[in-house]
């Protein structure tokens, strides 16, 4: 399982890129297909962004968010929709399996 964090545009502190990867090896260790998650750290004007990508089970699982004031929110906001999507599509799998 590879998990790569990348910054854009600014350094990102170390802490930051930690709390990142953290979140992603969550994502890994609750579902356990996990090939790789990549997360993009971003910072536009003044806008935090955060941007995961997830490929479990041969999906890949694309989300986004961003905020003005904090970048651990937006890594936040990102994984949680990352993991919903995760989530609904091995339910919408498993229910076609019965």
């Amino acid at each position: 399982m590879a998990i790569e964090i990348t910054s854009r545009n600014k350094d990102i502190p170390a802490s930051m890129q930690d709390y990142a990867r953290g979140k992603a090896a969550a994502i890994e260790k609750e579902y356990p297909k996990t090939s790789s998650v990549k997360v993009v750290l971003d910072l536009d004007r003044h806008l935090y962004g955060a941007h995961f990508t997830a490929t479990v089970d041969g999906f890949q699982f694309d989300a986004e968010a961003s905020d003005s004031d904090n970048l651990a929110k937006a890594i936040d906001e990102a994984a949680d929709k990352t993991d919903r999507q995760i989530r609904k599509q091995l339910d919408k799998i498993g229910d076609n399996r019965k």
